[in-house]
């Protein structure tokens, strides 16, 4: 797609271009840094999964065990134990490679878009570290909005239930008296459940968004960890739909294909006629490892968000987008073709 589209006036489909146009560029810097800090972890979790998945199936399935108090007791303390380690990893990594890693990648998506510099992985990353406890404190911070914005998302699913439950129950006592009229409130009702759920999905996506900006935050304007809380706040003021469509679809591109994979293995083994552990162990690997691929996507898409914003917001000094970096790299390359014919 070649959009001329300026960062002032993009949508998030021009920012969704804009992601997928740097992650492109800048390949294989984020391949090499998902390779040191990230591919790692994947692997590690993949082998606590088929741990837990193995433990999980001897648990209910060993005929030892039903009949042995003891040994049902081991087995249970042993299955919580590597799921603690299991969340214990999963904490870890996110407080502290996963901010090096994304943080390092907003550093060098900024730098060639903003600032015009080519930055080396190795500069990036001791910049990372160097504002290693801002990031963690932010990522705890952000880690309890997500955990505040789901306790909500609960509350509503409860409510959402006891109202559909009375509404069905109404229906069913409508439908006594005129069928037609049932026929009617069900369309009505199921449409209705489609734009909750989008709205509940979009509502979710906004916070998502709007608050993962505090790393760029901290690693581009080296705020501490409240304050870039804070710039979340400013920056992503009036940006409800633009935030939250970001987010929603970058994800949505990003996991479709693990999932068709997942699901495609998933159908293998239903149409196989037995429950092969193997097979399922070995496509969920293989669909954390096309994610871990696939992932660094959301944050190029998401680092896009950001500098659209401040354009919006803040009118950021940029003569130059994206596009006429695309533009710049053709020039070159055509220079250099010259050159060679000559």
């Amino acid at each position: 797609m070649e959009s001329l589209r300026p960062l002032n006036k993009a949508n998030f489909a021009d920012i969704l271009d804009y992601g997928i146009f740097l992650f492109k560029r800048h390949f294989k810097k984020i391949f090499l840094l998902n390779l040191m800090l990230n591919t790692p972890f994947i692997l590690l979790i993949a082998i606590l999964n088929t741990m837990l998945s193995n433990n999980y199936q001897e648990f209910f399935s060993s005929q030892e065990m039903q009949a042995d108090s003891l040994a049902m007791f081991s087995s249970v303390f042993s299955l919580y134990a590597k799921l603690f380690l299991f969340l214990a990893v999963y904490a870890i990594h996110a407080l502290t490679l996963k901010n090096i890693f994304e943080g390092s990648v907003v550093k060098i998506l900024y730098s060639d878009v903003v600032l015009e510099e080519n930055r080396s992985i190795k500069q990036v990353v001791k910049e990372c570290f160097g504002q290693f406890g801002p990031m963690l404190l932010g990522r705890a911070l952000y880690n309890l909005i997500q955990g505040a914005v789901f306790f909500v998302l609960y509350l509503i699913i409860l409510a959402s239930a006891f109202i559909v439950t009375v509404a069905v129950f109404g229906v069913f006592t409508v439908s006594a008296v005129s069928p037609w009229i049932t026929v009617i409130l069900a369309i009505i009702g199921v449409l209705a459940a489609i734009g909750v759920i989008f709205f509940v999905a979009l509502t979710i996506s906004f916070f998502m968004g709007k608050y993962w900006m505090f790393l760029p935050s901290i690693c581009i304007e080296h705020k501490k960890a409240g304050m870039s809380v804070e710039r979340c706040n400013n920056i992503g003021k009036n940006s409800f739909y633009l935030t939250g469509l970001t987010y929603l679809f970058s994800y949505m591109l990003v996991f479709m294909f693990p999932g068709i994979i997942n699901s495609v293995t998933s159908l293998v083994v239903v149409a196989s006629g037995t429950m092969e552990i193997t097979a399922v162990v070995i496509g969920s690997i293989i669909t954390q490892l096309v994610s871990s691929i696939l992932q660094p996507l959301i944050v190029c898409v998401l680092t896009a968000l950001y500098i659209t914003l401040r354009v919006k917001r803040e009118g950021l000094d940029m003569e130059i987008d994206l596009w006429k970096i695309k533009k710049e790299d053709a020039s070159k390359a055509g220079r250099w073709t010259a050159e060679v014919h000559v």
